[in-house]
C-alpha cells in the first residue's frame, strides 16, 4: 500500500507540472507603489532613467518628475510646456540626461532643462527605443523615421544635428524609409528595426536581416545585447536571440495569450544578474536561462495599461512605469521571492519548512501542509489527516525519511516518505518544538511538559518526562541538540539541561541580571543564544554548571518582541521579532522589514530554516520568504548626503558659491538628499550648525530649518546613517556667513567714532564746494555768453550769406547776361571788342564763383536743406579739393535737428576735415551721424599717421573749437588716436527738448 501511493503521488504530481502553464512564475512580488500621495502628480509612466548623480527622472504622459529616495519633484521642460508628454529618457555616454517628447528635444543643463534646437531639424519623439549613445558627446535619435547623429566638438557647449544616412543609402535600401528602434552593439556597430526587417550597420557596411536569418517580417522596436554577447529583438508580439557568432536567429517568443494588447510599447532590459526583462500586457516577463517567467497579478502586479518601462538602477534594484497606477519598486530584488495563498498556500499564515529527502519543500501553515512545486506554485500535500484543518508548526525528519509534524492543537502526526500519507500519532497540550537527538529519538516540547518518543519506527508513542522533579508541571518553549548530543529547553522555569544521563536545571551568571528567555537555538561552537519577549538577545556560555550571559542586544531590536532564533551553517544568527528580521554575520548586524523585501513584518515561531543550497526561508503571518543568496544582504551599501537647495525668504541660493548672507530674522532652510532606494526604512540625516549648537541632532526628514541665525561664520555639517545596515556617509560641509547689521557692523563703530573729524572735514569740504561751485557759475555763465555770441555770428553769418547771395548774386548775374548782349550785338562787327567781351564774361564768372565760396564759407546752402544734405556736400566737397574718399553713414530717420545743434554738428565735422586734410595724410575718410538714446553722435574717422594724445598741443586750436562747440550744448568729446593707425573724434550732443517732442 505505501509503494501504491508513493506512486500515485508522483503521478499527481507530474500531471500538475505537465498541464502548468510554462510562462507563470507564481510568486508574490514585494511591490512599492508610489503615486499622487507620494507627489507624484500623474500615473501614467511613460520613461524612467537615472542619472550619474543617483537621481531617478520619472516621465510621465503628464510632466516630468525627479526622485530622491524621500519625495517627488516636478520639473518644467520651458516655460510655455509645464506639462508635456514625455516619450524618452536617456542618459548618455558623457552622463548627460536628454529628455524625448512629442514636441522636441531637451538637455538637462545646471538646474533646468535647455530645449535643443536646430536650423535643420525639428525633432519629434514617440515612445520607444529611439535615443542610443554613440560615444562621448554622440547621440543617436530616431525622429520621423529618419536616424540623426547629435555631436558636440565642444564637449556640449553646442551640438550640431546631422542625418546618419545619406540618400543614396537610403534608396538603395527600402526597408530604412521606416524606423523602429536603434542600438549601439559592444563593438560600436548600429542595430536598427528598419520596416520588416532588421537592419544591420557596421563600418559603411549595411546589412538586412529577415527570413534568410530566421527572422520573420515584423515591427522590431527593442534591441539589445545581453553578456554573452547574444543578439534580442522584440517585436509586437514576438522575441528572437542572435547567439554570439550564430548565423541565425532563434525564436524565445512567449505565449502569444499576454501579448494582444495594441498600443503597447515593446522593451528589452537586462537585470544585474543577466536575466532579460520583456513586457505582457498585464504585467512583465523574465528570461530565466531556459524559460519565459511571468509576473502579473497573480504575483501581486498590479499595472492598469501596462508597463511601458523598466528600470535597472546602479544597485541592481529594479523600477516598473506602469500606465495608471504609477511608479512601481520591486524591492528587494533580485535576492527576494515571496509567497502567499495567490501561489497555492493553504494559508498566508506560514509556521514551518521542511526539505525532504526527495527534494521536496513542505510548508506548514495554520490550515496545513502545501508542497512547493518547480514551476513555481504550491499544492496542498495529498494526506488522510486533517487536510486544511489543522495548524502544521515545526517539521522534522526521521532516519527512514518520515516528516513529523506538531500543532499548536496538540496534534503530533507522521507522513510516510514521499508525502504518502498522514497518521495522526497523539494528541498531545499546544506543541511548540519538536526535534531529534543523536540517538533518533524524538523529543517534544508541549505547554505542559517536555515528551519524547525513544523508538519513533516502532513504537511512536510520546512518554511524557518526569526524571527531573524541575520538569513537572513545566510550560517547555523550545529545545535544542547542542554540542556533544546535550539537549537544552527553554521553559518557563528557566533552562534546563540533559546530557542523556542527568537532567539540571542551569544557574545563570551574573545571577542578578533580569533574565527570562522565551526561545533559544544552539550554536555550533557550544554556544546557546537565548531570546526573550523583552526584545534582549543573550548569548550563553557554559561555565561548568554555570551559563555565563551576555547581553548582545544590537539597538535595532531594543523593545522588539524575540521570537525565534537560529544559528545556520555558516554560523550566522538570524532573530525574529514581531518587526521584521535581524541578522548577525559575526560582524556585522542588518535589520530588514517590508521595505526589503519581506513579505510581511510579524514573524512566527519558527521563523527560520535553512535550505540545502545555503537560502533561507522566513515564516511570517502573511506568507513566506525566500532569500536566495544571504551573502548579498551584507553587500556594503554606499550613502552619501546632498543638499539639494538652500534658500531663505523665499529666495534659492546658488550651491556652487559660498553661503554669505545679510542677517534677517528669515528662517535659513537646508533640503536634503540621500540617493539610496534600499533599506530607507531606519535612514537617519545627523547634522548640527557649528558655531551655534555642539551636539549632533537627528531627523529622519530630509529638511533642517534654522531660524533667524545670529551674524557669525558657521559649518553646517550633516550626515546620513542606516543602522540597520550599519551604512553611514562621509560628513558634507557648507560654510554659512550671516553678516551683521548695520548698526552691529564695525564699519558703523568705526563710523561713529569718526563723526567728528568727518565734521570738521565736511565744513572744510562745503567751503571748497561753494568756491568750486562759485567757479563753475562763472565758467557757466561764459559758456552761455559764448553760445549767444556764436548764435549771434552764425545769424549774422546767414543774414550776409542771404544779403550776398541774393543782391551781389543777381547783380553779377545780370552784369553777366548784360555783357553777353553787348558781345553778341557788337563782337562780330568789331573782333577786337569781342576778346574784351569775353574776358570781361570770364571775370563776372570767376566774381560769381568767389562770391559763392564766401557764401558757402559762411554758411552753405545745403544747411538749410538740414544737416544731412550739408554733411553730404561738405563730403563732396572735401573730396573734391582733397582727392581723399570721404564716406558718409547717415540714418535720417532718427535724425530730428533744431538749426542750431545742426550748425554744431556741420561746423563740428567741416573742422575735423580741416584737421584732416592738413595733418592726417589720410586715404580715406568715414563720417557718421546716429541717434544713441537721448543724444546725437558724430564720428569722423581717417586712417591717416595719427598721434599720441597724451603728447598733443595745448594749442591745437582745431580741437579747441571743436571742444568749446560741444561743450556749449552740454556734449562730450572724445579723441582716439594711435599713431600710423588712423584718428577718430567722437562727438556726442544731447537731443534738444524740441527735437525729443517732434
Amino acid at each position: 500500500m505505501p509503494l501504491i501511493l508513493r506512486w500515485r503521488y508522483r503521478l499527481i504530481v507530474l500531471l500538475w507540472l505537465i498541464c502548468m502553464p510554462l510562462q507563470v512564475l507564481c510568486q508574490q512580488l514585494p511591490l512599492r507603489y508610489y503615486n499622487q500621495s507620494d507627489g507624484l502628480g500623474n500615473l501614467a509612466v511613460t520613461a524612467l532613467a537615472q542619472e550619474q548623480g543617483g537621481y531617478l527622472w520619472i516621465g510621465t504622459q503628464g510632466g516630468l518628475f525627479r526622485y530622491d529616495g524621500a519625495r517627488f519633484q516636478r520639473f518644467e521642460l520651458s516655460p510655455g510646456l509645464s506639462n508635456p508628454f514625455i516619450t524618452k529618457l536617456h542618459v548618455d555616454g558623457s552622463g548627460r540626461l536628454w529628455a524625448g517628447t512629442s514636441d522636441g528635444l531637451y538637455r538637462w543643463q545646471g538646474q533646468r532643462f535647455v530645449p535643443m534646437q536646430f536650423q535643420n531639424a525639428r525633432f519629434t519623439f514617440h515612445e520607444g527605443q529611439t535615443f542610443a549613445s554613440f560615444g562621448p558627446d554622440r547621440l543617436l535619435v530616431l525622429s520621423q523615421d529618419r536616424l540623426w547623429l547629435l555631436k558636440s566638438d565642444d564637449h556640449g557647449q553646442s551640438w550640431q544635428a546631422q542625418e546618419f544616412f545619406d540618400a543614396a543609402q537610403l534608396s538603395h535600401y527600402p526597408e530604412m524609409r521606416s524606423l523602429f528602434s536603434i542600438h549601439v552593439g559592444p563593438q560600436g556597430d548600429l542595430w536598427l528595426g528598419c520596416g520588416q526587417a532588421l537592419c544591420h550597420y557596421d563600418q559603411g557596411k549595411l546589412a538586412v536581416l529577415g527570413k534568410a536569418s530566421g527572422l520573420p517580417a515584423e515591427n522590431w522596436r527593442a534591441i539589445l545585447h545581453d553578456r554573452q554577447g547574444a543578439l534580442w529583438v522584440r517585436g509586437d508580439s514576438h522575441i528572437f536571440v542572435l547567439p554570439a557568432g550564430g548565423h541565425m536567429f532563434q525564436d524565445r517568443s512567449p505565449g502569444q495569450r499576454g501579448q494582444k494588447k495594441a498600443n503597447a510599447v515593446p522593451f528589452l532590459v537586462m537585470d544585474a544578474g543577466g536575466r532579460m526583462f520583456s513586457r505582457q500586457d498585464q504585467g512583465i516577463i523574465r528570461w530565466s536561462g531556459k524559460r519565459w517567467e511571468s509576473f502579473d497579478e497573480s504575483s501581486g502586479l498590479t499595472v492598469g495599461g501596462g508597463v511601458n518601462s523598466i528600470l535597472v538602477d546602479r544597485d541592481g534594484g529594479v523600477w516598473l512605469g506602469s500606465l495608471g497606477h504609477g511608479l512601481i519598486h520591486w524591492t528587494g530584488y533580485p535576492n527576494w521571492e515571496n509567497w502567499t495563498s495567490r501561489q497555492g498556500l493553504p494559508s498566508n499564515v506560514v509556521l514551518s519548512f521542511l526539505r525532504d529527502r526527495e527534494k521536496l519543500l513542505h510548508v506548514g501553515t495554520r490550515s496545513g501542509s502545501a508542497i512547493l512545486q518547480k514551476p513555481g506554485h504550491f499544492s496542498i500535500a495529498p494526506g488522510t489527516y486533517g487536510g486544511s484543518s489543522y495548524q502544521w508548526g515545526e517539521m522534522v525528519e526521521d532516519a527512514k525519511g518520515n516528516l513529523w509534524a506538531g500543532s499548536m492543537s496538540g496534534f503530533l502526526v507522521r507522513r510516510g516518505r514521499g508525502a504518502e500519507a498522514d497518521v495522526k500519532i497523539a494528541k498531545l497540550p499546544f506543541i511548540g518544538d519538536l526535534f531529534f537527538d543523536a540517538s533518533g529519538q524524538l523529543w517534544i516540547a508541549t505547554a505542559a511538559g517536555i515528551y519524547r518518543i525513544r523508538q519513533p519506527e516502532s513504537d511512536p508513542v510520546p512518554v511524557k518526562v518526569t526524571d527531573f522533579p524541575s520538569i513537572e508541571n513545566i510550560n517547555a518553549y523550545q529545545g535544542c541538540l547542542g554540542r556533544a548530543g546535550v539537549l537544552w529547553f527553554v521553559t518557563d522555569k528557566g533552562v534546563l539541561r540533559f546530557d542523556g544521563a542527568h537532567w539540571r536545571k542551569q544557574r545563570f551568571k551574573p545571577a542578578a541580571q533580569v533574565f527570562q528567555p522565551s526561545t533559544i537555538a544552539c550554536g555550533r561552537d557550544g554556544t546557546l543564544w537565548l531570546g526573550g519577549e523583552t526584545g534582549r538577545i543573550w548569548r550563553a556560555t557554559e561555565q561548568g554548571e554555570v551559563l555565563e550571559i551576555n547581553d548582545v542586544t544590537p539597538p535595532l531590536l531594543l523593545d522588539q518582541t524575540v521570537i525565534s532564533l537560529l544559528e545556520d551553517g555558516r554560523g550566522w544568527l538570524w532573530v525574529a521579532t514581531g518587526a521584521g528580521i535581524g541578522v548577525w554575520n559575526r560582524t556585522q548586524w542588518r535589520f530588514f522589514n517590508q521595505d526589503s523585501g519581506l513579505v510581511w513584518n510579524d514573524t512566527n515561531q519558527n521563523t527560520f530554516y535553512e535550505d540545502g543550497d545555503g537560502s533561507m526561508w522566513v515564516a511570517t503571518s502573511n506568507g513566506a520568504s525566500h532569500i536566495l543568496r544571504p551573502e548579498s544582504l551584507f553587500a556594503p551599501l554606499q550613502l552619501g548626503v546632498l543638499v539639494e537647495s538652500i534658500d531663505r525668504d523665499g529666495a534659492t541660493l546658488a550651491l556652487d558659491q559660498p553661503v554669505r548672507l545679510p542677517w534677517t530674522s528669515g528662517p535659513l532652510n537646508f533640503k536634503l538628499a540621500a540617493l539610496s532606494y534600499q533599506n530607507r526604512e531606519t535612514l537617519n540625516f545627523r547634522y548640527r550648525m557649528q558655531g551655534l549648537e555642539p551636539d549632533w541632532a537627528k531627523t529622519n526628514i530630509p529638511e533642517v530649518r534654522y531660524a533667524a541665525l545670529p551674524p557669525g561664520r558657521y559649518h553646517f555639517q550633516v550626515a546620513v546613517d542606516n543602522p540597520a545596515m550599519q551604512a553611514y556617509s562621509p560628513t558634507l560641509e557648507v560654510e554659512v556667513v550671516i553678516l551683521p547689521p548695520w548698526w552691529g557692523t564695525k564699519t558703523f563703530r568705526a563710523v561713529c567714532g569718526l563723526l567728528l573729524m568727518l565734521l570738521l572735514f565736511l565744513t572744510h569740504r562745503y567751503r571748497v564746494r561753494w568756491l568750486i561751485a562759485r567757479q563753475r557759475l562763472k565758467e557757466q555763465l561764459a559758456r552761455e555768453r559764448a553760445y549767444e555770441l556764436e548764435a549771434s555770428r552764425e545769424e549774422e553769418r546767414k543774414h550776409l550769406t542771404r544779403e550776398i547771395h541774393d543782391e551781389l548774386g543777381q547783380h553779377l548775374s545780370a552784369l553777366r547776361m548784360g555783357v553777353s548782349v553787348v558781345g553778341l550785338e557788337f563782337g562780330e562787327k568789331n573782333p577786337s571788342l569781342q576778346g574784351k567781351i569775353e574776358r570781361m564774361v570770364t571775370l563776372v564768372d570767376a566774381t560769381i564763383k568767389v562770391v559763392r565760396n564766401v557764401v558757402s564759407s559762411l554758411r552753405p546752402s545745403a544747411l538749410d536743406m538740414g544737416v544731412v544734405s550739408a554733411l553730404e556736400w561738405l563730403s563732396e566737397e572735401f573730396t573734391g579739393h582733397t582727392g581723399i574718399p570721404c564716406s558718409l553713414d547717415v540714418c535720417e530717420e532718427n535724425i530730428v535737428l533744431d538749426d542750431t545743434r545742426a550748425t554744431t554738428i556741420f561746423r563740428i565735422a567741416q573742422e575735423s576735415l580741416t584737421n584732416i586734410s592738413r595733418h592726417a595724410q589720410a586715404s580715406q575718410v568715414k563720417i557718421s551721424l546716429e541717434r544713441i538714446d537721448k543724444h546725437y553722435v558724430l564720428q569722423v574717422r581717417d586712417n591717416g599717421m595719427g598721434f599720441d594724445t597724451a603728447l598733443s598741443k595745448k594749442k591745437s586750436f582745431g580741437l579747441i573749437g571743436i571742444r568749446e562747440r560741444t561743450s556749449m550744448l552740454g556734449g562730450e568729446v572724445a579723441v582716439f588716436s594711435v599713431p600710423g593707425v588712423g584718428t577718430t573724434i567722437k562727438v556726442s550732443i544731447p537731443v534738444a527738448d524740441e527735437a525729443l517732442n517732434q
